[in-house]
């Protein structure tokens, strides 16, 4: 039943935590109606790769693919997404979605966020925002990136992988018309939640990632959109890592009510003070990140202040404690989003698994090896959810890991635990299982 909102403003908490409890009935119910998806069928993309190589053999244009890595045609260019992020959507996808370059519409990541370089394949119907509706996308890794040269610790950071994840579902979201069949204020799109499983980590440089993204469902209530996606994301069609995630359509007014993870009791910080206590170790960052070879950008600097301690925590196994001054002038708020200025949250993520690196290191838990390789692979898969964003007028961002195991053999070192991170005091994400596994590579 509609009510109207001219409530007096007595009842605002009253409005701010109904609000805050329908976006948390729509993903029960996501949550509840849905059991983990199958993957793609395998068999139809070989096929559907086959009869383009065909074709094109066919009418006499063998190389017509040969700049790019793919043996398939784009249906979406590189140019055309960057287009998608900070430009004319129409000329993304095509003129029915004019209106939308007249106002404030959501958008993909840009420059150095934007994690595709090419659709190769997307279906559904237009205007209808019900599976089925599918996506296949490419992205090429250079191998001098400024994720590789500037990452913390050996291989791809963990936020570039989510990010190539993540990406494809809010291209799929934008071509079945979302934004054209929502009001115009709703125009804010935010992950809310999901699972990664690493089958493995393999050594992306110079590889081309594919990503395979189908819809499984939409619940559009309260004039709010809830789409939930499953994903896959494979080198020469072998898989190394699937999941499922939610997004959302919001209004502004909805994303500035903010309460966090915690709409009821508080959950707060293991230091809530955040003083420098005498049973943890502090470190230097600079003494476990070292500089390498950054941009002037300095892209993955995220943790100014780390505290460590071997034993304790939540389950007793050790915590790591990180904190970071912002300034409202990040590199990554112009580049996520265009007119929607927000920290993705991949990269939250990430300063938790470099505070994964900085326990490894301090303690000396990679001393056996001469040549490390990270990995994030484990028998439970990565989950996170989102309840809040770190815009420019946040000003400290604060994250957890409680370490629920940590153990080195002779051929292996791995870390498991489950975070929290906090801006301003209010806890925003809630991360589990977060696994580092390093061997020789």
């Amino acid at each position: 039943m509609a009510t109207k909102m001219n409530k007096p403003e007595t009842t605002s908490n009253f409005w701010k935590n109904a609000v805050d409890g329908h976006i948390h009935r729509i993903l029960a119910v996501l949550q509840e109606n849905l059991s983990r998806s199958n993957q793609l069928q395998q068999s139809f993309l070989e096929h559907q790769a086959q009869t383009l190589q065909t074709i094109a053999a066919y009418i006499g244009f063998p190389n017509l693919f040969a700049n790019t890595k793919s043996s398939e045609r784009p249906v979406i260019t590189k140019t055309q997404l960057e287009e998608f992020g900070t430009g004319s959507i129409a000329k993304c996808f095509g003129p029915d979605f004019e209106i939308l370059d007249q106002r404030k519409s959501p958008r993909i990541p840009n420059g150095d966020l934007l994690m595709i370089d090419r659709v190769l394949m997307i279906s559904g119907e237009r205007g209808n925002l019900n599976p089925p509706a599918s996506i296949t996308t490419e992205f090429e890794v250079p191998k001098n990136v400024w994720f590789i040269n500037e990452n913390k610790y050996p291989g791809i950071p963990l936020a570039i992988l989510m990010e190539i994840t993540l990406q494809p579902c809010g291209i799929l979201s934008a071509y079945l018309g979302a934004s054209l069949s929502l009001p115009a204020d709703v125009n804010l799109f935010r992950n809310l939640d999901g699972m990664i499983f690493f089958h493995s980590c393999p050594d992306l440089c110079e590889q081309t990632v594919t990503n395979h993204s189908k819809l499984l469902m939409s619940v559009l209530s309260g004039g709010m959109l809830i789409q939930k996606f499953a994903f896959e994301l494979s080198t020469d069609r072998s898989v190394f890592l699937a999941g499922e995630s939610s997004f959302g359509y919001f209004r502004q007014t909805a994303m500035d009510k903010q309460t966090g993870m915690d709409i009821g009791e508080k959950t707060m910080p293991e230091i809530s003070d955040h003083a420098i206590h005498g049973d943890y170790q502090q470190v230097e960052p600079i003494s476990i990140f070292p500089r390498g070879n950054p941009s002037t950008k300095r892209h993955l600097d995220l943790i100014d202040r780390l505290q460590l301690k071997e034993k304790g925590g939540r389950y007793g196994h050790g915590i790591i404690i990180g904190e970071k001054k912002l300034s409202g002038k990040e590199w990554f708020y112009e580049n996520h989003f265009f007119q929607d200025p927000v920290m993705p949250g991949s990269l939250g993520i990430e300063a938790i698994v470099q505070g994964l690196w900085a326990f490894v290191k301090h303690f000396q838990l990679d001393k056996i090896f001469h040549n490390p390789v990270v990995d994030f692979s484990h028998s439970d898969p990565l989950n996170w959810k989102y309840r809040g964003q770190v815009i420019p007028a946040n000003s400290e961002i604060y994250f957890e890991v409680h370490l629920k195991s940590h153990y080195a053999s002779d051929t292996t070192t791995n870390l498991l635990g489950d975070a929290d991170f906090w801006v301003d005091g209010t806890r925003i994400y809630s991360i589990q299982n977060i696994s580092m596994t390093l061997r020789e590579g």
